[in-house]
């Protein structure tokens, strides 16, 4: 079994490194990526140690990229990718993160105040690679009196605020963060560069109106090797029709937890749903051969 979407301290994970291989080693795993989100560094973190004694499996060395799409800030999964040509491309530095991240909770802050939601005065970001959006929805839910000003769903769902309001144009929480990322091909193209592979992330994360004019949206473009077709918010029926659409446009397919720790306290490390494993089968036929 495999897991090939997998979050640490290094981004928005709430477990180091050194705790997924000795989970992974528990569960069985034989393959798995961690894929923090625009950062390398939980490999730093274990090229200090021999991973070898904490995981027998394979590790395809990864990371989720941050990329817009039409618009809107889409994620990309790059695998197998050198993680010096990585770094030193530059855009996975923690210092440029923070400081995005930072600007943009203020811009949030000030949303909070124009509209007179109840929020901490004194929020920031620091050390770890926490979103804005992700910071302030789980201080706004602090403070029960501002539910019935966001809604039920927006209240109960961190995903829905992000993709619903940060990256709606015509919410007053949008944040314009196209001038920070590189399109999809630009993104794709550095993974490649980087000796990778590139793979759409989470297709049914999107809050799109049509998932199969999005998926070909993208597709057309010509630039992504795969998609990711098992998901923990992927149902069993929307995994089916992935795996389908990537035989269909001779597209590889891959699959992860997208474990987050204690952030997404219902998702499992090597399952997609509940009680689903993810198989060795779909990653064999493009196995990265820079395995650590």
């Amino acid at each position: 079994m495999i897991d090939l979407h997998i979050h640490t301290t290094s981004s928005d994970g709430s477990e180091e490194p050194e705790e997924i291989l000795k989970k992974a080693g528990q569960l069985g795993l034989e393959y798995i990526s961690i894929t923090d989100h625009d950062s390398i560094g939980a490999y730093q973190k274990l090229s200090r140690n021999n991973t070898r004694n904490l995981f027998k499996g394979k590790i395809i060395p990864g990371c989720e990229f941050t990329a817009v799409h039409n618009g809107k800030p889409i994620e990309i999964l790059g695998y197998g990718i050198d993680l010096d040509i990585i770094e030193a491309a530059g855009i996975v530095s923690d210092e440029k993160f923070l400081q995005r991240e930072n600007g943009y909770l203020k811009k949030l802050m000030e949303v909070c105040e124009d509209l007179n939601l109840t929020y901490s005065k004194e929020l920031s970001i620091k050390g770890t690679k926490y979103f804005a959006s992700q910071v302030l929805h789980s201080d706004l839910r602090k403070y029960p009196e501002n539910e019935k000003y966001m809604g039920k769903d927006i209240w109960e769902n961190l995903n829905a605020f992000y993709r619903t309001c940060v990256t709606n144009e015509s919410s007053p929480f949008f944040l314009d963060q196209l001038k920070d990322c590189l399109s999809a091909g630009e993104t794709a193209g550095l993974i490649k560069a980087a000796g990778g592979k590139a793979f759409l992330a989470h297709p049914y994360v999107y809050f799109e109106t049509d998932y199969k004019e999005f998926l070909d949206s993208i597709v057309m473009l010509n630039v992504l090797d795969g998609i990711e077709c098992y998901h923990s918010l992927h149902s069993a029926d929307r995994t089916r029709y992935l795996l389908e659409y990537c035989r269909e446009h001779n597209l590889y397919s891959s699959g992860g937890s997208d474990y987050h720790g204690r952030l997404k306290p219902t998702v499992n490390l090597g399952e997609s749903i509940r009680g689903v494993k993810i198989p060795y089968d779909i990653l064999a036929p493009w196995l990265p051969s820079n395995l650590i």
